[in-house]
């Protein structure tokens, strides 16, 4: 008997010491190791060790997303600023013949209370023959003018251009539809 107790105790304690140790992470959740040692016939004692080993976690990675979401603050143009812009472009039409860009810039209004056709050719004819047409006074504004059957709040400036030689000075209307600068004539 005093043999099978000295063969459990050296049974443990080899386990103990050739896997009582760590030797890096554990992958397996549990081990269990089983011992078992016969003695001879007269003493037949079975010892039964089990080992738990710690089970390790691998470390969770958690990705997070950023989305940045740019803004856009629109803000209305400054009339005055825009109308101040728009004349240098007017005038560049002029002077390039592009009938279909000053066309294209009529306020809506004049072409709901005339003939597209007669302003047409009303550019073509008259406003293709202006000469070094310029903004020569202070923009002022809005005030609310009745063109056909609509009520528009336009910004006038005075403008000075040449026509068939002679110099001339009047009163130019504009009106800015979705933020865009559109004129004002009467087609005729």
């Amino acid at each position: 008997m005093v043999l099978g107790g000295l063969l459990v105790i050296a049974a443990i304690i080899g386990l103990i010491a050739g896997g009582g140790g760590t030797a890096g992470p554990v992958e397996a959740s549990a081990t269990t190791t089983t011992s078992t040692t016969t003695v001879p016939a007269a003493t037949a004692t079975t010892a039964t060790t089990t080992t738990t080993v710690a089970t390790t976690t691998t470390p969770t990675m958690t990705i997070v997303e950023t989305t940045t979401v740019a803004t856009t603050t629109t803000t209305a143009p400054d009339p005055v600023a825009a109308i101040e812009a728009f004349v240098p472009e007017f005038a560049g039409m002029i002077a390039t013949g592009d009938v279909q860009g000053l066309f294209d810039t009529l306020h809506p209004a004049v072409l709901d209370a005339q003939d597209a056709d007669l302003c047409r050719a009303y550019i073509e004819r008259e406003i293709l023959a202006l000469v070094d047409y310029r903004l020569t006074g202070a923009v002022t504004g809005p005030a609310p003018t009745t063109f056909g059957s609509t009520t528009v709040d336009v910004y006038s400036g005075t403008v000075s251009f040449s026509y068939q030689g002679q110099p001339f000075d009047s009163t130019a209307t504009f009106a800015l539809v979705g933020g865009q600068v559109r004129w004002f004539t009467t087609c005729r």
